[in-house]
């Protein structure tokens, strides 16, 4: 009579639990490992292969890493929460992209999608419709698009194409895993803590690096990255990115979460938290604007704009937007016109400022292709990838400066219809 697979991973579960963590080591099977693990350090180290230990240092942390995926998924969740943020890290300290830690997390991802599945069928999740709800759903018919893209005839190769069908079977992964774990009111209080503590935490790295300067190693990396300079430099000064990939990331992440951090503020009741909250909130909102990211300063206003509509009859409302207008007023109007930061914020909303005049002419040149190619141009066809990739494409180079003016060239308009339709049901 065959063994049931998770009668299996409880075993094994068990059996690690015991020798390895409640003896912390302290087991003749932990024992055989650390002497194992110390011998071929030792003689990795001695002929000069000095890195293969750290390499198997990381190897043992993964595998812990892996069984808390497995075995205890809201750990795992966390884990891969806290490593998201900080994965593109490590290679902006090295000075170019050497280590493959994006893949690495994506296979934590897939872990814990197994381990929410082992505990699922153990009783320790509830049991819940994912797919009956409209967010899903919508999800469900956008992933699947992408990955009919491959047979999009207007683009050869699939290189671009498969990574673009990887992350978005990873996001998918990311929802069911969150769907599963996220279950009561207070976890979802706990995981909005971590996601606001991390922000602000990356928006203070974004404000070192406005304050005192990139790091070395960090100009290195910007350096080895073909089209970051240009890219980077606006205005007299270079955009800061923090921890993350991109200085879009970091300004949309820091943007979103300085709304969220003072609108948590306004309606606080303890003094203590409101406070810190309120700080929270204003350090990631000079995060946000050190980014240089037009569309991250967008987000702001909008943001307390809808809060406004939809409390307008709280008096606590009506003061922070009358605030909040003061501080729109200040930014916009003050005669200071030597800061880049204050330029940059400025040009937003500034008509006449030529790079928007530039993006407008850009639209109206590429609407007449977007109109006729209802499937797209291809994924990574635009911007730099397509100039690399695709050097050939009608597409090749072309500057989209919008993630929807990308998404329609790319996966044409049938696509972007189903990206708005998912938004549309986050927001739902």
């Amino acid at each position: 009579m065959a063994t049931h697979p998770t009668h299996i991973s409880t075993r094994f579960h068990n059996w690690v639990k015991k020798e390895l963590i409640q003896k912390k080591f302290v087991s003749p099977a932990g024992l055989w490992i650390l002497i194992l693990v110390a011998i071929i350090s030792g003689f990795l180290g001695a002929n000069d292969m000095f890195y293969v230990p750290i390499a198997l240092g990381g190897l043992l942390a993964g595998l812990v890493v892996i069984y808390f995926c497995l075995f205890k998924p809201l750990i795992g969740f966390y884990i891969m929460c806290f490593g998201s943020f900080f994965v593109f890290y490590p290679n902006h300290l090295i000075g170019r992209d050497v280590l493959p830690l994006s893949t690495a997390l994506e296979i934590v991802i897939l872990f814990l999608f197994i381990g929410t599945y082992i505990s699922k069928k153990s009783g320790e999740l509830q049991q819940a419709g994912l797919l009956k709800t409209f967010t899903a759903i919508t999800l469900l018919i956008l992933t699947t698009y992408i990955g009919v893209q491959a047979f999009n005839p207007n683009v050869i190769g699939y290189g671009s194409w498969f990574m673009a069908f990887k992350r978005a079977l990873v996001l998918a992964l990311v929802f069911v895993v969150g769907y599963r774990i996220i279950d009561t009111l207070e976890k979802f209080r706990y995981y909005l803590k971590l996601w606001v503590v991390l922000s602000f935490v990356t928006a203070v790295y974004g404000c070192y690096q406005q304050w005192f300067g990139l790091l070395p190693m960090e100009m290195n990396y910007i350096m080895s990255t073909p089209g970051s300079q240009e890219l980077l430099f606006q205005g007299g000064q270079i955009r800061k990115f923090s921890f993350l990939s991109d200085v879009v990331s970091f300004g949309v992440l820091s943007g979103a979460f300085a709304v969220m951090a003072l609108v948590l503020a306004i309606n606080e009741k303890n003094k203590r938290r409101r406070y810190i909250l309120f700080f929270f909130g204003v350090v990631m909102a000079l995060g946000m604007s050190y980014s240089g990211t037009r569309t991250a300063t967008i987000i702001i206003p909008a943001g307390f704009i809808l809060y406004g509509l939809v409390t307008i009859q709280k008096k606590t409302t009506i003061i922070a937007l009358f605030c909040a207008v003061l501080v729109a007023i200040a930014v916009l109007f003050a005669p200071i016109y030597s800061n880049a930061t204050l330029n940059r914020i400025r040009s937003t909303f500034d008509s006449k400022d030529e790079s928007l005049n530039v993006r407008d002419r850009n639209r109206k040149f590429i609407q007449p292709y977007l109109h006729s190619h209802p499937i797209g141009g291809g994924i990574g066809t635009t911007n730099f990838a397509g100039f690399y990739d695709h050097p050939y494409h009608f597409l090749a180079g072309f500057a989209t400066d919008s993630g929807f003016l990308k998404i329609g060239l790319e996966y044409g308009w049938i696509g972007l219809i189903f990206m708005m339709l998912f938004n549309l049901s986050i927001l739902y």
